[in-house]
């Protein structure tokens, strides 16, 4: 295995962090602080910062600073439908192949996605989830449509952490991964099949509702004015 360099050290830890949502959209990498933090000098953190840009995480924002990459609704649509379909035809292949071994591994991994969803610490609640559907995409036995299942669920970093920052939906979410376990263990493919699509149009959903709400500034100002209009009809 090739030695990783500080430049892959640096890009590892700052994909980790968006993906985990330490790193939220629009939020600014700084190279300085990188090198702060990781204790190495500009040029791997320039070449670090410079794959991200190629990797897609990043875009380039005031004064070409880079900044997390925040998707666009249609964006967010069109990854979701391609996301449907190769659930969808995954599916049958994770029911077929998947091993007790990694069913009681997918047991052990939602009792800790419980105990961070416990404790509201959703950085930890999106690492786990995001180890659980990693799993899920390896017993599929296919090397191509698990690396393409994992990289389109990363890609959707920015409806996750919107989804989970409602407790309710995240405890939602945890009884979905149970019921997904229990369908995997019955090799009921059509049940699973279903859970895994209701789980994904339920992010999509949550995203698309907020895209459609008014403003929080705008609802607070708007009933400043109602309070205002009712004081002068006194």
């Amino acid at each position: 295995m090739a030695r990783q360099t500080a430049a892959d050290h640096v890009f590892d830890n700052v994909v980790s962090d968006i993906l985990a949502g330490a790193l939220r959209p629009r939020d600014q990498i700084s190279e300085r602080d990188l090198v702060t933090r990781f204790g190495v000098s500009r040029t791997p953190v320039r070449e670090a910062i410079k794959r991200l840009f190629a990797r897609g995480f990043v875009e380039s924002g005031p004064k070409g600073v880079a900044v997390v990459m925040d998707l666009a609704g249609d964006d967010v649509r069109k990854l979701y439908e391609l996301r449907l379909q190769l659930e969808g035809n995954a599916a049958p292949l994770t029911c077929a192949n998947v091993t007790p071994a990694e069913l009681e591994e997918l047991r052990r991994i939602n009792r800790q996605f419980a105990n961070a969803l416990g404790k509201r610490d959703l950085v930890r609640m999106l690492e786990v989830r995001s180890l659980f559907h990693a799993r899920l995409a390896a017993a599929t036995r296919n090397r191509w449509l698990a690396d393409i299942l994992v990289m389109l669920r990363d890609r959707a970093y920015v409806v996750r952490h919107l989804h989970w920052q409602d407790a309710e939906r995240a405890a939602q979410t945890l009884q979905i991964h149970d019921q997904m376990i229990d369908a995997l263990a019955r090799r009921d493919a059509r049940r699973y099949r279903e859970l895994v699509a209701q789980q994904i149009r339920a992010g999509l959903d949550c995203y698309e509702n907020q895209l459609r709400a008014p403003p929080a500034k705008r609802r607070v100002a708007a009933s400043g004015e109602v309070r205002r209009a009712r004081s002068a009809a006194k």
